[in-house]
């Protein structure tokens, strides 16, 4: 059996609107705070979206295990097409409730699901033993709605948090067994 440790990103920094958002001063220190939850998972592999704000959360990780952060696009975040500030919440209501609705120049929750879980699969088949990836609430959320059949979904989406860690088990044939959101004491 092996263990895939889902990591959401640590608080960013919402004045920053594109992929080169940093962490916030108190996202930085969360991030370095996931080192003691993870030092004793024998962890073999780190991959992460090519954002900034992924990359500083799992870097403190890295560091502890001495493992190489390996990038990898297929795990960004959606695109909203447009900043969104004042109806963010229920642009995000309406994408759930049809996968198909996006803005101009944005991604659909379907576009979304046909890069992440593929990009998932890849990365499973590719690997051995523990890892973490590091990535998006959205992106995770539709690959976990998928994982799960449905059983993730708008609700669970609304409750997750920056850090967050989700863990899902898979046996030797890749197959999936079980999902769960580990509460972190921080």
């Amino acid at each position: 059996m092996r263990k895939i440790y889902f990591l959401r990103h640590s608080i960013r920094d919402q004045s920053v609107h594109d992929e080169k958002a940093p962490l916030t001063t108190r996202g930085k220190q969360l991030a370095n705070d996931l080192v003691p939850y993870f030092g004793d998972k024998k962890i073999q592999f780190l991959f992460s979206s090519p954002f900034q704000r992924t990359m500083e959360t799992i870097k403190p990780v890295g560091r502890h295990f001495n493992l190489p952060l390996v990038e990898h696009d297929g795990l960004r975040e959606r695109k909203n097409g447009e900043w969104l500030t004042q109806d963010f919440d229920r642009y995000t209501e309406k994408q759930w409730g049809d996968f198909d609705f996006k803005l101009k120049n944005g991604d659909s929750l379907n576009e979304v699901k046909e890069r992440i879980v593929p990009t998932f699969y890849e990365i499973l088949t590719q690997t051995t033993g523990n890892g973490v990836v590091c990535g998006h609430g959205t992106a995770f959320s539709v690959l976990f709605n998928t994982l799960t059949n449905q059983s993730f979904g708008y609700q669970e989406f609304l409750t997750m948090k920056m850090p967050d860690v989700f863990l899902g088990t898979f046996d030797n044939q890749q197959q999936f067994i079980s999902f769960e959101n580990i509460k972190l004491d921080f």
